[in-house]
């Protein structure tokens, strides 16, 4: 990361080859540097006295408004964002799994690179892919079934009609035919 923020020359502090802890205060300088030279911070008019936003703080202020967006349980945002929660620090104990969970469900709205949603956009129209898929083959086997059926009944109805000529070329087999019925 720091070499992605890093705007100064010959800065070697902080390398793969000789890591130091980073503190707070050097987070917020390597999002304040990005800012500057990204141009999203300029110098401010004498008649302000802040910017328009705050330059590490928004991230947190994000975080919340999106995990509350996310009907996220407010305790476990407050403890996420390593808030105190008063009394409830005695008594509320969450297990790492109960604050995940209510974490996943805030993801979407946290995510700002859209290679998540896409990927979940992916799943999706694969599901949709395999639903529609077995939805056809269904349908394809109904078809084959009925189209059996048909093939059966033309069949029939071909023997019956080879019947009926045979018949009105040999009358004498129809009268038989006739009287056979009759009795």
């Amino acid at each position: 990361m720091r070499n992605i923020w890093n705007t100064k020359k010959g800065y070697t502090r902080g390398l793969v080859s000789a890591p130091e802890k980073l503190k707070s205060e050097g987070v917020k300088r390597l999002i304040e540097d990005a800012l500057w030279t990204q141009g999203l911070r300029s110098k401010l008019d004498s008649s302000k006295k802040r910017h328009e936003f705050q330059t590490d703080h928004g991230f947190r202020k994000f975080f919340k408004t999106r995990c509350q967006l996310s009907k996220v349980n407010s305790l476990h945002i407050e403890m996420l964002m390593n808030h105190s929660i008063g009394i409830s620090d005695s008594y509320m104990k969450p297990t790492d799994d109960d604050l995940l969970k209510d974490y996943l469900n805030a993801v979407d709205s946290l995510t700002i690179n859209g290679e998540y949603l896409l990927q979940k956009q992916v799943e999706v129209l694969k599901h949709k892919t395999k639903d529609n898929e077995y939805i056809i083959k269904g349908k394809l086997l109904d078809s084959e079934s009925e189209i059996q059926n048909l093939k059966e009944q033309i069949r029939l109805m071909q023997a019956s009609q080879k019947e009926i000529l045979e018949s009105l070329r040999y009358p004498e087999k129809l009268a038989q035919i006739n009287t056979e019925n009759i009795t």
